[in-house]
């Protein structure tokens, strides 16, 4: 699939109302392809993967090789969390992903990665902490398929901003409409409805599917949630 075809399909699930993008890593590792099945029948078109190499967030998660052993026609979603991610967009591109996400803080040059993802086939993405100024992301927008606007960051603790979320979601309807947006950190049950009424494209969560009881169960109430704030 093309990066054209790519964007199109996914703006054409986006279009039907707020997705969800859901991590299974957080889940079994054991149990990866039955935790896929689990999203599938769910209805869920999109899998959320954080590849994390420990310099950024205190975390080491996965590599392109795990993703390539993935057998499942969801959108591959990735999120380098990485030091220098512009040097794993190759990789990860070659492994199946469908949207590539950088974070702005940690991509040296936004211009060449966007454009080197999107030469890849796959959607260019850029993250962006709550705490960095979305001044540094606007001259960037025109080389954007996707942005995420996560409510957290490394040195935020377990503080969340989801004002400063929502204040940016206005913004950059205004500054490009046709932009995918994305809520991502501390999605919970309790809160996915008051995050959906902010009318993101695309909710991510993972911990709060994967939580040691009924992922199935726990997909349907978020799901409902977003269906009921739409």
């Amino acid at each position: 699939m093309t990066h054209t075809e790519r964007r199109e399909h996914l703006k054409n699930i986006t279009h039907m109302a707020t997705q969800l993008s859901i991590g299974t890593l957080t889940g079994n590792m054991m149990h990866q392809a039955q935790d896929i099945q689990t999203l599938e029948k769910a209805g869920i078109h999109l899998l959320h993967l954080d590849v994390m190499d420990g310099t950024v967030w205190p975390k080491i998660s996965v590599g392109s090789g795990f993703l390539a052993g993935l057998k499942t026609d969801l959108i591959k979603d990735v999120h380098l969390l990485t030091s220098h991610p512009e040097k794993h967009v190759a990789d990860f591109a070659a492994a199946g992903a469908d949207i590539i996400t950088v974070q702005i803080e940690q991509c040296h040059d936004i211009t060449a990665t966007m454009t080197r993802i999107r030469e890849a086939g796959c959607l260019a993405s850029i993250g962006i902490y709550p705490t960095t100024p979305l001044e540094k992301l606007t001259p960037h927008l025109e080389y954007c398929d996707v942005v995420f606007l996560l409510s957290i960051g490394p040195e935020t603790g377990k503080q969340t901003y989801f004002d400063v979320v929502a204040q940016r979601i206005t913004q950059l309807r205004q500054d490009k409409p046709d932009l995918i947006l994305a809520i991502d950190g501390a999605v919970k049950m309790d809160n996915v409805g008051e995050l959906a009424t902010m009318h993101p494209d695309l909710i991510v969560t993972g911990s709060a599917i994967f939580d040691g009881h009924d992922p199935a169960a726990n997909i349907e109430s978020m799901k409902n949630a977003i269906q009921q704030a739409s």
